[in-house]
């Protein structure tokens, strides 16, 4: 990727908000050690990221905590600014000095251990989530969404008034309520398969063509704009017009070629995905189906 200076790269809006031209996300300009003066646990991270959802920080209720890969982007060999240590790190001079050099994200194993990411040494660390004694700051982020954006969506997703959700874009119907909000238990591969099954002999919303998504499929409706709370209280990304109070993660049908004993689990707090045993009991699955062409005129 061609390298763009920090002059055209970055911009301060004066606000206490940055964006980055190249990610096309804005950043607190601030991190949560330069606004409290103090270390937070994950979970406090997400406290203090809701709160200034709650106050509309910048102008915005949408802020969030960086994901890997958001906190990576931001890492850059060639500039050096300084931490609140006195130390070296490796973040743009735009950004304040004497904030803390690392960051939670959104990168999670199972409920109690979190990812860390360091901008000392461009390093990822995992920790307790309950941890706020080790050098664990948090740094807010958010996708940058434009009227035009807005508009679109709208026009995208159709919430049909029967429980499921058109995206006319893909041409695909979701059950707006994944197995987790139905039934209040984390499944396997193939409880997910009979859930599927159970809504088809129910005729959810009158359809009996119900599935497992694909892994592109579930990737389609993550959105990291638009974060939700999942069934802890925890931040999921969906698009809107699903509700909170879901699984983190979502059983595919899409199965590893070389183990058929492996299928894709997405992971809608941090839009990623991995390979997992189908006897896994995970969060849950949300249930898909194919618009047919004569259901256009539908009414």
């Amino acid at each position: 990727m061609e390298k763009i200076s920090t002059k055209y790269r970055f911009e301060d809006h004066n606000d206490g908000t940055i964006t980055d031209h190249l990610s096309n996300l804005m950043w607190m300009k601030n991190d949560s050690w330069l606004n409290l003066g103090h270390l937070v646990s994950w979970h406090q991270a997400n406290e203090y990221v809701q709160e200034l959802n709650k106050q509309k920080f910048g102008g915005y209720s949408n802020w969030r905590i960086p994901n890997g890969n958001d906190a990576k982007s931001l890492f850059d060999l060639e500039v050096s600014n300084i931490d609140r240590e006195g130390c070296e790190i490796h973040l743009d001079p735009i950004f304040p000095s004497g904030c803390g050099y690392t960051t939670w994200t959104t990168e999670t194993r199972g409920a109690k251990a979190a990812m860390g990411y360091d901008f000392r040494s461009d390093y990822e660390y995992w920790l307790a989530k309950e941890n706020d004694g080790f050098p664990s700051g948090v740094r807010p982020v958010r996708n940058i969404k434009t009227a035009q954006d807005i508009e679109r969506e709208k026009l995208r997703f159709v919430d049909n008034g029967d429980g499921t959700l058109t995206d006319n874009e893909t041409g695909l119907m979701w059950n707006k309520n994944d197995s987790f909000l139905d039934m209040d238990k984390w499944v396997t591969w193939e409880e997910a398969k009979v859930y599927c099954l159970e809504l088809n002999k129910s005729l959810l919303a009158g359809y009996d063509d119900w599935r497992m998504p694909t892994r592109k499929e579930a990737q389609s409706i993550c959105d990291p704009a638009n974060p939700v709370t999942d069934a802890y209280g925890d931040t999921v990304y969906l698009v809107a017009g699903f509700p909170p109070g879901s699984g983190a993660t979502c059983w595919t049908k899409t199965l590893n070629k070389n183990d058929k004993s492996l299928a894709v689990r997405f992971q809608f707090y941090n839009g990623d995905y991995k390979w997992h045993k189908k006897g896994l009991r995970s969060h849950g699955v949300r249930a898909v189906r194919e618009v047919k062409p004569a259901e256009s005129g539908d009414a």
